[in-house]
């Protein structure tokens, strides 16, 4: 589970204020006292996250996010460095829900909704068609490779 507080300008992940003040009641020697710190700073984490102030993300759902942006150029966003900086996505895999070719090349849909366009002329041996599986892949310099059933890959970027 990742916890993450806005703003989101923030550098680092860092831990939310509340979570820290949550954590702090742990040190504290008398029950009484424990126990009434507990008590506030949960209230106050549960008005947070209500606000929209505080977020709490499982570690699934900011997989699934990198998994969705994956191909996408856009800004560093380190709201999802925090939950685990070795999972770094260098690829995925699907089905084709549609493909055409037209004069810049072919345009493969996937069944996630993902749109990647060919961006050099290399041919495809067999037209791609839906249902066949897709492996897209990471390549030097934020290029990005699309094999369909095994067969040599072509460039491509992500358009939508």
């Amino acid at each position: 589970m990742v916890i993450l507080a806005s703003p989101a300008d923030a550098k680092d992940p860092v831990r939310a204020p509340q979570l820290e003040r949550l954590v702090a009641c742990k040190a504290m020697a008398d029950p009484a006292a424990r126990l009434a710190c507990y008590d506030r700073e949960v209230a106050s984490i549960d008005q947070a996250e209500q606000r929209n102030e505080l977020v709490i993300v499982e570690k699934e759902q900011v997989r699934k996010a990198r998994r969705t942006l994956f191909g996408l150029s856009l800004p560093r966003i380190d709201l999802l460095a925090g939950a685990d900086n070795d999972d770094t996505i260098d690829q995925i895999d699907g089905k084709i829900a549609s493909a055409r070719q037209g004069p810049g090349g072919w345009r493969v849909t996937l069944e996630d909704g993902s749109i990647w366009q060919q961006v050099d002329d290399k041919p495809m041996f067999r037209d791609p068609k839906p249902g066949d599986t897709v492996i897209v892949s990471r390549g030097a310099l934020g290029s990005y490779f699309l094999r369909v059933n095994k067969v040599p890959a072509i460039k491509v970027r992500r358009i939508i």
